[in-house]
């Protein structure tokens, strides 16, 4: 039994050791096999409209390796959202140049997206899915918000796919820390880590 307990606790020590030494784009990528499309399986169809009330597809808005497509909560009440958006606006350009442009899902209206790229100079893709419909085919919608009267109802969870020209996810980003709590949101990947992946595949 002693033998059993210490080769236990040396197993358990192991695995923490490993995971503390993950990299923030590491242990967010571990994290988000649990969420939504894995790794490998092809996304649904993606058709929204942006803040212009253009219709966007993946054939549209792709680049020449793929699509960055950040789901995010609001960008009219979050500033944690607005904040992001605004790191990651900062990184745009290189996004672009490694061929993987960036797009930015809420589920907010196109006008709301609108004003809001005009305000703050937003240059990416902004996509307006109100109803939650791409939200819910990815199966992203944040379940903490399930009372209709809510707010923040049909919002997702904040996550980035990193999906190729073949519609296919080749990595993916969030944080599990918090899921179903209030503030759970409030930890996002970074934009540099994001942009380190797509620019070293």
């Amino acid at each position: 039994m002693l033998r059993i307990g210490l080769a236990l606790c040396l197993a358990l020590s192991a695995f923490l050791v490993s995971a503390q030494a993950q990299s923030p784009v590491e242990a967010a990528a571990d994290a988000a096999a649990y969420f939504g499309p894995a790794v490998g399986e092809r996304v649904p169809a993606l058709e929204g409209v942006d803040a212009q009330g253009q219709t966007r597809t993946l054939a549209n808005l792709a680049g020449e390796n793929g699509l960055v497509l950040y789901f995010n909560r609001s960008l009219d009440w979050c500033p944690i959202c607005l904040r992001q958006t605004l790191e990651l606006q900062t990184h745009v350009d290189a996004f672009d140049a490694a061929g993987w442009p960036v797009a930015v899902l809420t589920y907010d209206p196109a006008e709301t997206l609108a004003q809001a790229a005009e305000r703050r100079g937003l240059s990416m893709t902004l996509l307006s899915d109100e109803g939650s419909a791409i939200i819910d085919a990815f199966g992203v919608r944040d379940p903490i918000y399930a009372d209709p009267d809510h707010l923040a109802h049909g919002v997702p969870y904040p996550i980035t796919f990193v999906i190729d020209r073949d519609g296919i996810v080749v990595a993916k980003f969030w944080h599990e820390a918090g899921l179903g709590q209030q503030r759970g949101y409030a930890t996002r990947i970074s934009a540099e880590d994001v942009l380190a992946a797509v620019q070293s595949r």
